[in-house]
């Protein structure tokens, strides 16, 4: 008998302590924001946006990750089709976002409330050449360069921002550029086929590169201390990241979390973007493609 009240007894402390761990257990919601999102691709012959591609695997990601979960974009655009004031602000944001990088707080707030989180992520992609500084999308850049039989490299510039909309500044913010071209460097398209292999290079570039380094970034500044942080690996081993990274010259920095940037007031991330717009930051993962 008194083995069976012990078991009991056992099993309830156990039921007890196992409820008070997932009480404690924090979790974070976040509304992923491409610039291109309201750009549908209904039909064959259009392309999704790169940001878009882009935000999908990040939410992929994120939602893989515990205690932390983003809608889809279908969710997200289905919630603004219901509130057309809300769809016109958020509009209007994205659109100042992606031609000044300048972030508007007061629309942020309103977007928050309406989804029911504290953190945005805003991702902007734009290609431009080296004899224009124009911002121009990727599939527009495309089809003028296949029309014109252009030849010359792209460059594909990608920005992502995580906005705390509660205290109202930047989390985090990175700037990601890849030359766009084939290793004899064309970038043109004169028919449907070399225009989807040119979609899956930009596909992949997006999942093994950009998303996963938003993603582990984003994950870093809710749970700091589940990430695992290395120094660089040597440059022979450039293309190498995480555990590959340690053991071929990468080493583990026990105190790397200490040398993150704190978060920057919108006055600072102003700042920051005219005098570095063309740089990254440094604590971030690097995945090279």
């Amino acid at each position: 008998m008194k083995k069976v009240i012990y078991k009991v007894l056992f099993t309830v402390l156990l039921l007890v302590f196992g409820l008070a761990g997932k009480a404690q257990a924090v979790q974070f919601d976040l509304v992923v924001l491409p610039t291109e999102i309201f750009n549908v691709c209904d039909n064959y012959f259009c392309f999704p946006e790169p940001s878009e591609i882009a935000a999908n695997y990040v939410i992929q990601n994120i939602n893989s990750y515990k205690y932390m979960s983003a809608l889809s974009l279908a969710e997200v655009r289905a919630k603004m089709e219901e509130n057309p004031q809300l769809k016109a602000e958020t509009q209007n944001l994205l659109k100042t976002y992606e031609e000044t990088e300048k972030i508007d707080f007061q629309a942020l707030d309103q977007i928050s409330q309406a989804f029911g989180v504290k953190s945005v992520i805003i991702i902007s992609c734009y290609a431009i050449t080296d004899r224009s500084a124009t911002r121009r999308g990727l599939w527009e850049v495309l089809e003028i360069s296949s029309a014109f039989k252009i030849t010359y490299p792209f460059n594909l510039t990608t920005t992502a921002v995580l906005t705390d909309n509660v205290n109202n500044v930047v989390m985090w913010s990175s700037k990601y550029n890849k030359t766009v071209s084939d290793s004899n460097g064309y970038f043109l398209a004169l028919n449907q086929a070399q225009a989807a292999s040119h979609l899956e290079k930009i596909k992949q570039y997006f999942r093994n590169n950009v998303a996963q380094n938003i993603s582990q970034n984003v994950h870093l500044r809710f749970f700091p201390k589940d990430v695992r942080t290395f120094t660089p690996p040597s440059a022979n081993n450039a293309k190498d990241s995480g555990n590959e990274a340690l053991n071929n010259g990468g080493q583990f920095m026990p105190n790397a979390l200490e040398k993150l940037s704190p978060p920057k007031s919108l006055k600072d991330f102003d700042d920051e973007n005219k005098d570095n717009n063309n740089s990254s930051n440094s604590d971030d993962f690097i995945f090279e493609f």
